[in-house]
């Protein structure tokens, strides 16, 4: 049941976040924090999201870059977000299956 429930609350963040970043209201980028904040529970709590994020930061170089500037100053679990969604883990398993394939 927990974990249902930080399903739930990681998807409403990432939804709020992505409905609230390009309004413009007086505080600009204000759904950015609510949509990491999203995607870190959801990196946590679900397997398939976070290989998900894992192959959109495969294929989206930039969006990558920024993730790993973000470490730098965002808060502890979004670090440990950006950490677990490495793309390097998917580009492994490609080399994998290549050389079983070849063998």
């Amino acid at each position: 049941m927990r974990k249902v429930f930080f399903v739930g609350l990681g998807w409403v963040l990432v939804v709020v976040g992505a409905v609230l970043t390009p309004m413009p209201i007086p505080i600009p980028m204000i759904g950015i924090g609510p949509l990491l904040i999203g995607c870190a529970i959801l990196t946590a709590h679900s397997k398939s999201f976070r290989r998900g994020l894992q192959r959109v930061r495969l294929r989206f170089a930039w969006l990558s870059r920024r993730f790993d500037q973000f470490t730098e100053r965002g808060p502890q679990t979004v670090r440990v977000m950006v950490r677990r969604t490495t793309p390097v883990v998917l580009l492994r398993h490609a080399r994998m299956r290549a050389r079983h394939k070849g063998a």
